[in-house]
């Protein structure tokens, strides 16, 4: 059997600015994807400057978290040079499989409603597939009930015309759905096991994603949990790709 992406190439477009989280979310990606470094190309957009390879040079792409927020009433300069980069990738052929900010990004650029409503403090969240998730060639293969790691500020109120909910949960409604034919997008974070969110969380101990008293609470709760059903996704998402390219 070949090693996980042996015959195939991926990007991971990431939004992280700042070279130490940055590394670490490749580190979670390059670890729960089982992709080598020559096949998982690290790409990071954190200047105007920056912008999208040739995507047919890769049979998929991840897009992985992001600081910013699409309800902030204003956005600067290298948040509207990312949504154009994204925008690329949303009306790309090419499979595309967008975490946490993508969730709100694509709604937001469909012409859904994100607000705050259901925010998630850092930790562990259940996740419930619905019924269309079952037809789905990525999500369809997944646990009908599973836990995934989340921690965001903003949640989708209301998905875009001709999306597909994928996946709810009891502490926020959408936790995954397909956007269009090509594009994915999951609030929960399948990347990072428990220590990579852990480390993740060191980053960010003032952002307001959690109090800082609360780390060791949620460090023993998430190294408690079984996080392998949600990273199943990635591995789905890989296979997907593989096959639509012949490989």
């Amino acid at each position: 059997m070949n090693a996980p992406g042996e015959n195939g190439r991926f990007l991971l477009v990431a939004l992280r600015d700042g070279d130490d989280v940055a590394v670490a979310e490749y580190d979670d990606f390059l670890r729960g994807t089982g992709l080598p470094k020559d096949r998982l190309v690290h790409h990071p957009i954190t200047s105007t400057a920056d912008v999208l390879p040739d995507l047919s040079d890769f049979d998929g792409v991840f897009v992985g978290g992001s600081p910013f927020n699409v309800t902030d009433l204003v956005h600067c300069e290298l948040q509207k040079h990312v949504h154009d980069q994204l925008y690329e990738l949303l009306v790309s052929p090419i499979p595309t499989l967008m975490l946490c900010y993508g969730n709100s990004f694509a709604a937001f650029a469909g012409g859904g409603r994100v607000d705050r409503s259901y925010p998630e403090r850092v930790g562990v969240s259940e996740v419930n597939l619905t019924a269309a998730a079952a037809e789905d060639p990525i999500v369809g293969k997944l646990a009908a009930t599973f836990t995934g790691l989340t921690g965001h500020k903003e949640s989708v109120a209301e998905l875009p015309e001709g999306a597909v909910l994928l996946a709810t949960g009891p502490t926020c409604p959408v936790q995954a759905y397909r956007a269009n034919d090509s594009t994915w997008v999951t609030q929960f974070h399948p990347e990072m096991d428990a220590e990579g969110i852990i480390r993740r969380m060191g980053f960010y101990m003032d952002a307001g994603y959690f109090k800082p008293e609360e780390v060791e609470e949620i460090s023993g709760i998430v190294r408690a949990t079984d996080l392998g059903p949600a990273e199943q996704i990635l591995h789905e998402f890989i296979d997907y790709c593989l096959a639509r390219s012949g490989r």
